[in-house]
C-alpha cells in the first residue's frame, strides 16, 4: 500500500512525485502512455525555474541543452515588433534571466525519470480506469496492467491526468468554459525565419486579423520550430476543407508570420487541439485532489500551462504533507490548496480575457512606463494574489473608455468577450 497514488506522469504528476519523495511520503505514479510521447506546450515561463530548482531538475535542463528563452515578442498585423526581456524583471529565488523552450516528449520523460530517481515508483503503460471510493473517501484506483485489472489501495489519490481529467469525468465535475472556444492547428518546421539575432530564440506571437486569432513560433532546436495557428472555433470550422489549408490561409493574415514561414518545410503531421478551456467545479475532496490540467486549463496564449502544473504540484505537496502530519485528509482540510490555485489561475484567466477583448491593449501596456513591469510580472507567472496586479484594473478602465467612446480609434477592435 502506497501513501499516495498519482495518476498521470506529466509535469504536474512528476513534480509532485519529486516533492512527496523529498518529504518522505511513499508515492507511485501510474502513467497511461509509454514515454516519450508527443505533447503540445513547448515554452516555459520564468517562474517555473524556481520549482525546477527546488526539485533538483534545473541541472537536468542545462545538461540536456534545451534552448534558452530570454524573452517574448509580439507582432501586430501591421508588421511592427514589440519585445520584452525577462532580465527587466528579476525574480526572487531565480538567478538566471531566461527560461526554456523544450521538446515536450523529451522534457516529460526526463521529469518522469527524475521523479523515479528521487524515490517515486513509476509504472508506464498502465491505464487507470477509475478512482475507488469507500464512504465518500478515495481509497485507491482500479488499473489495467496489461490485460489484468488490478485494484490498488492508497491513503490518498491525486489526479494528474491532464486534459483527460479522470476525476472530472468520473465525478462529473468538469465544466466547459463559457467564454473560450479556441482551436489550434500546429506542426514542426525547418527553415523558419526567426527574425533578428537578439530575439531569434524568443517566443514569437503574431496577431491575426480574425477573431481571437494568433500564431505561436517556438524554437525547439537550432533547426526545428514549432508553429501553431489559434482561432475561435467558428473561424476554424467556417470554410476550410482541410487542416493545411486552414493553417496557411489563416497564418497569412499577418505579413510578418507569412514572411517567417516563406521557406518553411513541415517535418511532421499537423495536429489539432480544441475544446481545451474548462475547469472542475472542485479541485479537492476527501482523500483526493487534482493538479495541473486535470483541475483547470484556460488558454495557451501566455505559455502558462507548465507553470500552473508545477506550482499546483508544489502547493499540493505542501497540503498533502500537512494531511499526513495531522491525519486529516478531509475536503475541508484540503481547501486551502484549491483556494490558492483558483486565485492564481483566476489571475491568468482575467488577464487572458482582457487580452482577447482588445488585442492592441496588450502592446499599449507593455510599452507603458507605468505598467510595463507589472505586465512582465504577469507574463512570468509570478502572481497568485490579485491585489498584487493593479494593472488588471488599469486595463479594465482602458477598455471601458474605449467602449464608451464611439470615436475611439480602437473601438472597431473590441471583441465580444465579456470581462465581468
Amino acid at each position: 500500500m502506497y501513501d499516495v497514488i498519482i495518476v498521470g506522469g506529466g509535469p504536474a504528476g512528476s513534480a509532485l512525485g519529486s516533492f512527496l519523495s523529498a518529504a518522505g511520503i511513499k508515492n507511485m505514479i501510474l502513467e497511461a502512455a509509454n514515454h516519450p510521447r508527443p505533447h503540445v506546450g513547448e515554452s516555459m515561463v520564468t517562474s517555473s525555474t524556481r520549482v525546477f530548482k527546488e526539485i533538483g531538475f534545473l541541472e537536468v535542463l542545462e545538461r540536456e541543452g534545451f534552448i534558452h528563452k530570454y524573452g517574448a515578442s509580439w507582432h501586430p498585423p501591421t508588421g511592427k515588433e514589440f519585445a520584452i526581456e525577462f532580465a527587466e524583471f528579476p525574480q526572487e529565488g531565480i538567478d538566471q534571466n531566461y527560461t526554456y523552450h523544450v521538446d515536450r516528449s523529451k522534457f516529460d520523460l526526463l521529469m518522469l525519470k527524475h521523479a523515479e530517481q528521487r524515490g517515486t515508483k513509476v509504472y508506464q503503460g498502465v491505464h487507470v480506469k477509475q478512482v475507488l471510493f469507500e464512504d465518500g473517501r478515495a481509497v485507491g484506483v482500479r488499473a489495467m496492467f496489461g490485460d489484468k485489472e488490478v485494484d490498488l489501495q492508497s491513503k490518498f489519490v491525486v489526479d494528474a491526468t491532464g486534459r483527460n481529467t479522470l476525476l472530472g469525468n468520473q465525478l462529473k465535475l468538469k465544466v466547459k468554459d463559457p467564454i473560450f472556444d479556441q482551436y489550434a492547428v500546429h506542426a514542426w518546421f525547418t527553415g523558419v525565419d526567426r527574425g533578428n539575432e537578439r530575439t531569434a530564440d524568443f517566443i514569437h506571437i503574431y496577431f491575426l486579423e480574425i477573431e481571437r486569432g494568433w500564431v505561436w513560433q517556438i524554437p525547439i532546436t537550432p533547426e526545428i520550430t514549432s508553429v501553431g495557428v489559434v482561432a475561435d472555433k467558428k473561424v476554424f470550422r467556417q470554410s476550410f476543407s482541410n487542416q493545411e489549408e486552414y493553417f496557411y490561409t489563416t497564418l497569412r493574415t499577418n505579413v510578418m508570420a507569412e514572411h517567417a514561414m516563406r521557406n518553411a518545410v513541415r517535418i511532421n503531421e499537423f495536429k489539432v487541439e480544441g475544446d481545451y478551456s474548462y475547469s472542475l467545479s472542485k479541485f479537492v475532496g476527501n482523500n483526493f485532489l487534482c493538479v495541473g490540467d486535470a483541475a483547470r486549463f484556460v488558454d495557451p496564449i501566455f505559455s502558462s500551462g507548465v507553470s500552473v502544473a508545477l506550482y499546483s504540484a508544489k502547493y499540493a505537496s505542501e497540503r498533502i504533507r500537512v494531511a499526513f502530519e495531522t491525519g486529516d485528509f478531509s475536503e475541508e482540510a484540503l481547501k486551502p490548496y484549491e483556494t490558492r490555485m483558483r486565485g492564481g489561475v483566476g489571475i491568468w484567466y482575467e488577464f487572458i480575457r482582457l487580452y482577447y477583448k482588445l488585442l492592441p491593449l496588450f502592446t499599449h501596456f507593455i510599452q507603458s512606463k507605468e505598467h510595463r513591469l507589472e505586465v512582465l510580472r504577469l507574463l512570468q507567472g509570478e502572481v497568485y494574489d490579485r491585489k498584487d496586479v493593479p494593472v488588471l484594473d488599469a486595463m479594465r478602465k482602458y477598455i471601458e473608455s474605449v467602449e464608451k467612446s464611439d470615436s475611439h480609434l480602437m473601438k472597431s477592435r473590441l471583441t465580444d468577450i465579456p470581462i465581468d
